[in-house]
C-alpha cells in the first residue's frame, strides 16, 4: 500500500511517497523530492513527474494528503500565491490515486510540530524561569496551547489548540491581518504600500515579496530604521520629524512604483547585506523587526504557553538575522500586556520539511496506518 504527502507552497513543492506493509507492520520511505512550482503547470504535473520517477509498474497510490497555501474549504482550492486551481476529482484521476485529502499548509506544518526532535528547535526567545542557561537548548515544553506562524513566499498561521490530551491545529489566514505600524519609519512604510495595494497585509512585508518591498522602500526614501541601538545596547525608536514626513508623503505621490532596475530578490538582499550592504541590512533589520511585532500581536489574539513555533523558508535562512535584538524587542513591546507575551517561548524549526511531515502525518491520521 502507498501513501504520497505534499507541501505545496508559492515557490517550491515536497513530495514523499512511503510503502505501508501490513503483514510486517512497517513502513518504508520510498523517496522524497523538491520541485519548483515555476518549472510546471499544475500540481497534477508535477505528482506525475514524481511518480514516474519510482518505475513502479501500475502504481496505485492508497490515500494522498497534500498541504496547500490558501483557504481549503472544498475539494478544488484556488491557491493564493500561484495561478492554479487544485482539484482533488482531477488529482485522483490522473494520477491513479485512490481518495486525494486538502489541508492548509500551515494546518499541516502545525501537525508537523509533534514529529520534531529537540535538536530541530532553536530557541529565540525564553520566558526567564525557562531561560536557565544563555546556551539553553533544552526544549522544555510547557502543557498549553500553541502557535505556528512562518513566512516564506506568503505568511502562514495556525493556532493549535490543547483539548488536555491532543493538540488541534486550526486553519486560518491569518498572515493577512492589515499591517500595523509600530514607529514613524513603518508609518511611512504603510502609506507608501498604499500606492500600490488598497489592502496591505502583513503578508505584503512578512515574505520573500514583502523582504523586496523592504528594500526597495530604504533604497527610495533614506529614512532610519524604526530601531537604533544607542551605546548602551537599548534599543529605541527613531523620531521623524513632521517636515520630513510631509516631504516623503508628496514624494510618494509623485512616485513611478514600476519594479526599479536595481531592485534585488529576497536572496541577493540576503546576501548583500552579509557583504555589508546599508540598504540591505536595513532592510533585513526591519524585517525581523516587524516579524516580532507581528508574532507578539498574533500571541495576544492567541496564548500560546506551550510555544510559537517558526516555519516557513526565510527564518531558517536568515537566522542570526533572527537573533538580533531587534526581533525581541518587538516581541516584547506590547505595553501594559508585555507580561502576557513574555510568557511565551518562540522556537525557530530547523527542519524545512515540517509541512511535509504533517501533511503525511494528517494522511497517517485518516488512514489509519502507523509510520
Amino acid at each position: 500500500m502507498y501513501y504520497l504527502a505534499g507541501d505545496i507552497g508559492g515557490t517550491k513543492a515536497l513530495l514523499q511517497l512511503i510503502k505501508i506493509e501490513p503483514e510486517a507492520s512497517t513502513s518504508i520511505n520510498l523517496g522524497q523530492q523538491r520541485y519548483l512550482c515555476s518549472e510546471f503547470n499544475s500540481l497534477e504535473s508535477i505528482v506525475l513527474t514524481f511518480l514516474t520517477s519510482f518505475k513502479i509498474p501500475n502504481l496505485i497510490i492508497q490515500s494522498a494528503c497534500f498541504g496547500l497555501p490558501g483557504p481549503v474549504n472544498s475539494r478544488k482550492v484556488h491557491l493564493t500565491n500561484l495561478p492554479w486551481i487544485v482539484d482533488a476529482d482531477k488529482l485522483e484521476l490522473d494520477c491513479l490515486i485512490e481518495v486525494v485529502h486538502f489541508v492548509n499548509d500551515f494546518y499541516a506544518a502545525a501537525l508537523g510540530v509533534d514529529t520534531l526532535q529537540g535538536d530541530e528547535l532553536i530557541p529565540l526567545f525564553l520566558p526567564q524561569e525557562q531561560n536557565l542557561s544563555d546556551d539553553n537548548k533544552n526544549h522544555t515544553e510547557i502543557l498549553g496551547n500553541r502557535l505556528v506562524i512562518g513566512a516564506g513566499t506568503g505568511l502562514g498561521v495556525s493556532p493549535v489548540f490543547y483539548d488536555g490530551v491532543s493538540y488541534l491545529p486550526q486553519s486560518s489566514e491569518g498572515g493577512h491581518f492589515d499591517f500595523a505600524p509600530i514607529s514613524e519609519t513603518q508609518q511611512l512604510l504603510l502609506n507608501w504600500l498604499w500606492q500600490k495595494w488598497e489592502h496591505v497585509s502583513y503578508e505584503r512585508v512578512l515574505s520573500g515579496p514583502g523582504l523586496e518591498e523592504l528594500y526597495r522602500f530604504f533604497l527610495e526614501t533614506k529614512v532610519p530604521s524604526s530601531y537604533s541601538q544607542t551605546s548602551s545596547q537599548n534599543l529605541n525608536k527613531n523620531k521623524i520629524f513632521t517636515k520630513q514626513n510631509k516631504h516623503i508623503g508628496l514624494y510618494f505621490a509623485e512616485a513611478d512604483f514600476e519594479q526599479a532596475s536595481n531592485s534585488l530578490n529576497a536572496q541577493q538582499i540576503s546576501l548583500a547585506a552579509e557583504q555589508g550592504d546599508t540598504i540591505a541590512i536595513q532592510a533585513l533589520t526591519e524585517f525581523v523587526t516587524i516579524y516580532g511585532a507581528f508574532i507578539g500581536a498574533v500571541a495576544l489574539v492567541w496564548n500560546a504557553p506551550s510555544g510559537i513555533y517558526l516555519a516557513g523558508g526565510i527564518a531558517v535562512k536568515i537566522i542570526d538575522w533572527m537573533k538580533l535584538p531587534f526581533f525581541e524587542k518587538a516581541f516584547l513591546e506590547k505595553g501594559r500586556m508585555t507580561k502576557v507575551v513574555a510568557n511565551m517561548p518562540i522556537y525557530l524549526v530547523s527542519d524545512e520539511t515540517l509541512g511535509l511531515r504533517g501533511a503525511m502525518r494528517q494522511n497517517q491520521i485518516l488512514s489509519n496506518f502507523q509510520i
